[in-house]
């Protein structure tokens, strides 16, 4: 048995040595370091992903992974080694960019979508345009900020073209003209004319123009007609401003009262909100200007001159009690939450109520809201969908041909155009003073990634 034994132990030693076991050998350990190294380099890849991804949607700028502090602490607390933003940049964004198309294609499907547009002009002079879409359900839908492009310049032509380009975006195959049921932007004249050349495409297409933005420009018509309680709201806020000797004196005064607010043109109803705080304020403000020396600044002198004036009472007044309700109005129709008949029920109660306003003003103001209205040719159409939708009228016509179930998915789209303003507002912000590198492709998929953050 020993014999046995001892011969068995010379044939391993001999196969040992043997050139085919060297080879099999080699080959498992050369597959195991393959192995090995795919894996972690799969890891390395998710966390560094995951890492860029958390970083745009945060709005982080990703060079603050050179950060020797937050570099250290994530590679303690996260136990991997942390890739150079240029890594990240150049290897990493485009895949979650298209990772996040992929899924509002899958989101949305074949629709049927509503879509909104606007343009600004950004702190390098640029033309950007924004296209939300949402599908349209028997439920709330997600915005979703599809495209964000720099136009060569805005008219109709430029417009129509961004529409028709994101359309292919969100359908590559082949783009379901028919499943476009509403387009929302502002009144802008070349984006009313795009419009019209849209319809020739997208044939059920009903276009409305944001009726947020027409009590805007209502609300600016009033502004226009109160020209001592403009001159007010802009000479307190020029007393304030950077001058917190004067701020001190006022919350010395009167401590649990803000200070007067500083109303932003961009902002829906900012201004009318500012004249309800002086109406209801009065007597706080002028006691606070009348304690300042009216030497130091000609605002303070022309601010006393306004508060003894009657007519700025009057005016103040007038606006509290007749106007000031639509800050509400504005605010109400900003909320994702309501259904068309709720949204369209507002604007009908604000319209109401604006005619009861009587006087020369009130007839300014109310023939301001007709001509809105009235150059608003898909708010007739939205209409009538309210009619249908309700029960109140079965003789209603539309003017496009849409389908029991278009009109039924049609009761919770909005009438708005805030959702592209709000995209706006990300856009700025990631584009803030201190990161004006950025190439235009690069700014595109971080803004789109950063809005699409709940996908």
């Amino acid at each position: 048995m020993f014999l046995n034994f001892q011969m068995n132990i010379y044939k391993v030693t001999q196969h040992l040595q043997t050139n085919k076991h060297k080879e099999n050998k080699n080959r498992k350990l050369k597959f195991k370091q393959n192995f090995l190294s795919s894996t972690s380099s799969s890891v390395s890849n998710t966390f560094n992903i995951d890492l860029c991804q958390a970083f745009i949607k945060a709005d982080i700028p990703l060079a603050k992974l050179q950060n020797s502090n937050l570099k250290s602490f994530l590679e303690k607390y996260a136990a991997q080694s942390i890739p150079d933003e240029s890594t990240l940049r150049k290897n990493y964004i485009q895949p979650i960019y298209q990772e996040t198309l992929v899924s509002i294609r899958n989101s949305i499907g074949d629709g049927p979508i509503l879509v909104s547009i606007d343009e600004t002009t950004d702190v390098d002079g640029r033309f950007i345009a924004n296209i939300i879409i949402g599908k349209l359900n028997d439920s709330k839908s997600q915005p979703f900020l599809l495209n964000c492009e720099q136009l060569d310049k805005c008219n109709h032509q430029t417009v129509a073209r961004f529409f028709n380009n994101s359309m292919s975006i969100l359908w590559p195959d082949i783009v379901t003209h028919e499943n476009v049921l509403l387009f929302v932007s502002d009144a802008a004249s070349y984006i009313i004319k795009a419009g019209k050349a849209l319809n020739a495409f997208f044939p059920k297409m009903i276009h409305l123009t944001c009726l947020a933005h027409a009590f805007h420009r209502i609300a600016e018509t009033i502004r226009s007609k109160f020209t001592k309680v403009d001159e007010l709201i802009s000479s307190v806020k020029k007393i304030f401003l950077k001058a917190p000797s004067r701020i001190e004196i006022f919350k010395n005064m009167y401590p649990d009262l803000s200070l007067p607010p500083q109303p932003i043109a961009t902002r829906w109803g900012t201004w009318l909100n500012a004249a309800n705080y002086y109406c209801q304020n009065f007597q706080q403000i002028k006691n606070v200007v009348a304690e300042l020396d009216a030497t130091t600044s000609m605002y303070i002198e022309k601010a006393e001159i306004l508060f003894e004036n009657n007519d700025l009472k009057n005016e103040l007044i007038n606006i509290s009690v007749n106007y000031y309700f639509l800050v509400d109005v504005i605010t109400k129709l900003e909320t994702r939450d309501l259904t068309l008949v709720e949204s369209l029920s507002v604007v009908e109660e604000a319209v109401k109520r604006l005619e009861k306003v009587q006087g020369p003003i009130g007839d300014i103001v109310n023939a301001k809201v007709k001509n809105v209205l009235q150059k608003n040719s898909g708010l007739a159409e939205m209409k009538a969908i309210k009619s249908i939708l309700t029960g109140i009228s079965s003789e209603v016509s539309l003017d496009v041909e849409l389908s029991p179930s278009d009109i039924v998915n049609m009761q919770y789209c909005p009438i708005t155009s805030v959702e592209v303003d709000r995209s706006f507002s990300r856009y700025k912000s990631i584009l803030r003073h201190n990161r004006r590198s950025f190439e235009f492709e690069n700014l595109k998929m971080h803004v789109i990634i950063n809005c699409n953050q709940d996908n």
